[in-house]
């Protein structure tokens, strides 16, 4: 039997990411999943994620969450990787054939668009993705009708983008925080959804089970420096051409992260992410 019906529309064409789509985000992308993965795991387990589970992975991207999912649902159980980007999609499918990880099938639109069978999933999870939707609630609302009773929903998203910061603390660097802030509050997502996806997943019929914070530091060379340093080196750039940047700060900018990086001086303190599980009543 087939769970996944697709979406209520066609996708015609390629999604705009704010960091886009191609081959250099893509490594991008695997990166930010190793930097992650302890993490992501820990919350599966919490969630209770096990073999034989048909879970969604909500905004897979290039697919690195979904296979990693794979290996904990097993052959017996199934994968629903979800996602805009047909190119994401492309990437995902031929690493799923060269993987042999057949329980991992994609399925392309937007999560607003998302049509299952009601009652027909276990679980899902998304990483970073109701950050970006315009209205959280109309987002959440099919996956939470997909879910069986008692199933669960996973999430990992920002509650404090903003507290990003360098120690000692750099005014270039805060200067490039600021610029992205105001880039999330001219967008039409909700950079720190992590506030109001409690009150979201309420409004869905869904039961807030699982809170905590995430604050990450790390030194200079560190997993989590690496994190912040390929962000704003590919993000940074866009900014100049939206005028929230000057192309002589990102000079400054440039210099200064080389510097730290090369004299290994200094740590840093990344954005607070919010590990949330909601579960479905039973």
């Amino acid at each position: 039997m087939t769970l996944a019906r697709g979406y209520r529309r066609p996708m015609t064409e390629e999604a705009e990411y704010i960091l886009g789509t191609d081959s250099a985000e893509t490594r991008r992308l695997r990166f930010q999943h190793e930097v992650w993965v302890q993490q992501a795991h820990a919350l599966w387990e919490r969630a209770g994620l096990r073999g034989g589970d048909t879970v969604l992975d909500l905004g897979c991207g290039p697919g690195f969450t979904s296979f990693d999912l794979a290996h904990v649902v097993g052959s017996e159980g199934r994968v629903i990787a979800c996602d805009e980007s047909a190119r994401f999609l492309e990437f995902l499918t031929a690493e799923r054939e060269r993987r042999g990880l057949a329980q991992v099938e994609p399925s392309h639109g937007a999560i607003e668009m998302l049509d299952l069978e009601p009652g027909s999933v276990d679980a899902a999870y998304a990483r970073w993705l109701f950050c970006w939707v315009r209205d959280v609630e109309a987002a959440l609302a099919p996956v939470a009708r997909s879910l069986k009773p008692g199933g669960v929903v996973a999430l990992q998203d920002y509650i404090d983008w903003g507290a990003m910061k360098l120690i000692p603390r750099s005014p270039i660097h805060d200067r490039a925080v600021e610029a992205c802030m105001r880039s999330w509050h001219e967008s039409e997502g909700t950079i720190d959804v992590g506030e109001i996806l409690p009150a979201a997943a309420e409004a869905c019929g869904l039961v807030v089970e699982h809170l905590r914070p995430i604050a990450r530091t790390g030194r200079v060379g560190s997993l989590e420096w690496r994190w912040i340093g390929k962000f704003l080196h590919s993000y940074l750039p866009k900014l100049v051409k939206k005028g929230l940047f000057a192309s002589e700060e990102l000079d400054v900018f440039r210099a200064e992260w080389s510097h730290l990086s090369t004299e290994r001086i200094g740590f840093c303190y990344t954005p607070v992410v919010v590990d949330i599980v909601l579960r479905k009543p039973s």
